[in-house]
């Protein structure tokens, strides 16, 4: 979901008068922590995929992890307004997995409509332990879970969260900002004053 949100974003910036050179200045801080934070949710994900103990007994402390480097760049970069939804879901997705224990939630019947039938069996069989499945929306920690699916005619097949949907809005606008120009950083500019007092920019 967040590639394609990367890629329109791009297309769209493309088509209203953005920009790729403008990246070269764009001011995002502290890239170097976004690229760490992703990269250790994937180390995790491909650690628990083959079953490694100790990644799954300290799971919960590499989502902290990789979470507060995500939020230590975001908090940086909330001069954009975009930005604030990438925040705003980034802490829903890590409140309901702080708050369970280091699992998402995630509908069994999304998935059936989805048609992940080799998911569901591998979280029931206990091989994806950072997902417990839910029946419903009951509670809060299941109704912020994964329990969306996108339209019959999309053709990406997928399960995803309110949060998700926010972080994927977030860098789809955010994108645009940087291609378009938006808080680039500004060249310096020189003042000059002759012996008359005369100020020269």
């Amino acid at each position: 979901m967040f590639i394609e949100a990367l890629i329109v974003g791009i297309a769209v910036g493309l088509f209203r008068g953005g920009s790729v050179k403008k990246l070269k200045t764009a001011q995002i801080r502290m890239p170097a922590l976004l690229i760490l934070a992703f990269l250790i949710q994937v180390l995790v994900s491909f650690m628990l995929l083959a079953g490694s103990s100790f990644f799954i007994n300290q799971r919960l402390i590499f989502y902290a992890l990789s979470y507060g480097l995500l939020f230590a760049a975001l908090f940086t970069n909330l001069n954009s307004k975009a930005v604030w939804l990438i925040v705003l879901g980034s802490l829903l997705n890590f409140a309901v997995i702080f708050l369970n224990g280091g699992t998402l939630p995630i509908a069994v019947e999304a998935l059936e409509k989805a048609g992940f039938n080799n998911r569901l069996e591998l979280i029931q069989a206990g091989r994806l332990v950072q997902y417990q499945l839910t029946e419903g929306s009951g509670s809060w920690l299941a109704f912020l879970g994964k329990r969306l699916t996108p339209p019959a005619i999309y053709p990406i097949r997928q399960v995803f969260s309110i949060g998700d949907v926010l972080i994927s809005l977030g860098v789809f606008l955010w994108i645009q900002d940087l291609l378009l120009g938006a808080g680039q950083y500004q060249k310096a500019r020189v003042i000059r004053i002759d012996h008359r007092g005369k100020i020269w920019r």
